[in-house]
């Protein structure tokens, strides 16, 4: 029997599901909710943007995002991006991907040449800096510089996007004073060097 196995992922559209295993939707559920179990609130208010590895119809799509909403409490984005595979280039960029399993408190600063995915929060004076995406699986209240020195093909995204200054390749921006109130989890880009913040799940 072909072991059934699911990652999440944190790419340039947002966090993705990626499945490898037998064929059939009973059997990519199954993965998910065995990676899910266990993980309490950590995933509330995460919104998938994609699934790799296995095709979904619309009525999968509907069926999956009752049992996200339901039972995990995870939005969806309808509808999903979906590929029946994908190349270590697309889960990487090539560079890799660190995973911080702690909240970054002030002063604390976390370099590395590839992705970044912060399974905690980012507190206000701690810096993230990554020569690819940033992913925060948390609040990020720091700053955040993805896309080092010069990409632009980079992304900054977050469970709840407060940050003190936010830099993608060589485009920055100061983050407002004012309190910003969102449900979504929202990501930050470069489109035609200005910056935008929208939310996941309005990515197309």
């Amino acid at each position: 029997m072909q072991r059934k196995s699911l990652e999440f992922k944190g790419l340039k559209e947002g966090l993705y599901a990626i499945y490898k295993g037998a064929a059939g939707f009973e059997n990519f559920l199954q993965a998910l909710e065995e990676r899910l179990e266990g993980t309490g609130d950590f995933f509330d208010g995460a919104c998938l943007a994609g699934v790799y590895g296995i095709a979904l119809n619309e009525i999968e799509e509907d069926i999956l995002g009752e049992i996200l909403k339901g039972r995990y409490r995870m939005g969806i984005r309808i509808p999903l991006l979906s590929k029946k595979s994908l190349s270590q280039h697309d889960i990487t960029g090539d560079m890799g991907t660190r995973f911080v399993h702690a909240t970054l408190r002030s002063g604390q600063r976390v370099i590395y040449r590839g992705n970044v995915v912060i399974l905690g929060d980012v507190n206000a004076g701690a810096e993230v800096e990554a020569g690819g995406n940033i992913v925060v699986m948390g609040s990020l209240r720091g700053t955040a510089r993805a896309g080092v020195p010069d990409s632009h093909e980079a992304s900054i995204s977050a469970i709840s996007l407060q940050p003190t200054q936010l830099k993608i390749g060589k485009i920055a921006v100061r983050w407002p004073d004012e309190e910003r109130h969102t449900d979504e989890p929202e990501i930050a880009y470069v489109e035609q060097d200005k910056m935008y913040v929208k939310p996941i799940s309005d990515i197309r």
